[in-house]
């Protein structure tokens, strides 16, 4: 989810090493170039949560981003849709809320950013040169700790 929204792989200025997976045990999280909705963090905090067994499933991932299209798409529909549908359903609106409130925030953020774009998206960043995005064993010669959430330790 970090990737779509962003545009940026994890860790992109970080060698991928022993110390990067000890800041990660330790709390560390990717963080954001753009203003992120808190329902949208949030689900990506529980999907990067430190224990296994709280993260969604893959299944359940879906269910909530369906809900949040269903929510968005709501917006479209016409007036006679819009009465048939309320019948059967209610709507909440605070992912609406949250997403025009960060596209608003970035549309004026984007005067500010870099203007030397790097991939399809207009985004500008350098990958560090240790930074590996391809499957591999890491054979640390450091004991990793437990790993923990985060206490807000964003790079």
């Amino acid at each position: 989810m970090y990737e779509v929204i962003t545009g940026l792989p994890p860790y992109h200025n970080s060698s991928h090493d022993e110390f990067l997976a000890l800041d990660i045990c330790e709390g560390l999280r990717p963080s954001f170039n753009i203003r992120v909705p808190q329902i949208i963090f949030d689900l990506i905090n529980k999907c990067l949560d430190a224990n296994a067994l709280n993260r969604p499933t893959a299944g359940e991932v879906h269910e909530i981003v369906d809900q949040w299209k269903t929510e968005l798409a709501y917006d479209y529909l016409g007036d006679h849709v819009k009465e048939v549908y309320d019948k059967y359903k209610m709507i909440e609106t605070e992912i609406r809320e949250q997403a025009k409130e960060s596209e608003e925030t970035n549309n004026s953020n984007k005067s500010s950013t870099s203007a030397i774009p790097s991939t399809s998206l207009g985004i500008s960043y350098e990958i560090h040169p240790e930074a590996i995005y391809t499957s591999r064993l890491l054979n640390f010669s450091i004991n990793l700790p437990e790993p923990k959430n985060s206490e807000e330790r964003y790079r």
